[in-house]
């Protein structure tokens, strides 16, 4: 058995991030996100949720009950999050690529905004970031960048005096362009995702998980 406590992660924070379709992918986990990123701030404590549904279908068989193979029918990467902020880069993404403008010159400044009756495609460049704060040697960071997401589902907003405004936004990952075959990319620092490799000890030692023993053992 190869059970490691060291291993296991905690996402103590993080931060869900939008920018331009099939802005290029950051160099790695760590480095901060460019200026044409947009971070889109506090949400429920319930984080983000990543989900993976792949539909497939068994083949059937006179002579057999059990299938000889799968033919897949479709793949479905999701993002989702209960957004707290109330600002300009999460309505937009809630309604659709909405944007508000300045509403005449007075003071204090209003602002506008049309919710459109067609429903258009709104395509965004999307990262997820977290990080988990082990001890001061041990810092481990993710980023799941998807090139492509566009928000298929949203959640009630609901106006109330006894909680804030929360803005559900579910995206889920598109076809990559034209010469890529990957809809998203995880990167991290984190030793633990090799197979094999090197792992952490809570002490902060390298040891082999899966060690095979030596002929003296």
């Amino acid at each position: 058995m190869a059970m490691n406590s060291a291993l296991v992660r905690v996402p103590g924070t993080g931060e869900v991030s939008l920018a331009a379709a099939d802005t290029p992918e950051p160099p790695d986990a760590t480095t901060p996100l460019a200026a044409a990123w947009t971070g889109l701030g506090l949400t429920t404590p319930d984080g983000t949720t990543l989900a993976r549904k792949v539909e497939k279908e068994g083949t059937e068989h006179w002579q057999q009950l059990t299938p000889a193979r799968y033919i897949y029918k479709s793949l479905e990467l999701t993002v989702a999050s209960a957004f707290q902020e109330t600002k300009g880069e999460v309505l937009s993404a809630y309604f659709g690529g909405m944007k508000f403008t300045t509403v005449g010159t007075g003071t204090p400044k209003n602002y506008r905004a049309e919710i459109s009756s067609i429903p258009k495609s709104d395509v965004r460049a999307l990262c997820v970031d977290w990080t988990d704060v082990v001890s001061d040697t041990e810092i481990y960071s993710h980023r799941l960048y998807l090139p492509r997401a566009e928000v298929s589902e949203t959640q009630d907003a609901q106006f109330s005096r006894t909680q804030e405004a929360r803005w559900g936004l579910t995206f889920s990952a598109l076809t990559p362009p034209k010469g890529k075959t990957f809809i998203a990319v995880w990167l991290t620092n984190d030793p633990a995702v090799l197979f094999g490799a090197p792992s952490i000890t809570s002490s902060g030692l390298d040891i082999i998980a899966d060690e095979a023993p030596t002929a003296s053992d």
